[in-house]
């Protein structure tokens, strides 16, 4: 896909908007909203994405949104929710929210 210029990494670094951005990451095989938020918030460094996987899904729930059965919360929510509760600085919740499930479970 790069060698045949379907994606251009170097154009994804000019892309002002976030939800752009990863949109080109995501046309790239076996990448998934999770590595796609992943690449965004360490390489490119896009501090208002929040990458959820099963930690981060157990520690918003155990925290914020208390549901019974947590692999019913999904990530459409949480997404909304930490943009809402962290703005500009999700990706960096993120990290110490997981970090800190990691630690305690």
């Amino acid at each position: 896909m790069i060698q045949k210029k379907e994606v251009d990494l170097a154009k994804i670094e000019n892309l002002n908007r976030t939800e752009s951005m990863r949109n080109e990451i995501l046309k790239l095989d076996g990448v998934g909203p999770k590595v796609a938020d992943c690449i965004l918030l360490f390489s490119l460094k896009r501090w208002d994405v929040f990458p959820i996987d099963v930690w981060v899904r157990r520690v918003m729930n155990d925290l914020y949104i208390h549901h019974e059965n947590e692999e019913k919360v999904n990530s459409k929510m949480l997404t909304e929710f930490a943009r809402q509760k962290f703005q500009a600085m999700s990706g960096l919740a993120q990290q110490y929210l997981f970090y800190w499930k990691r630690e305690t479970s």
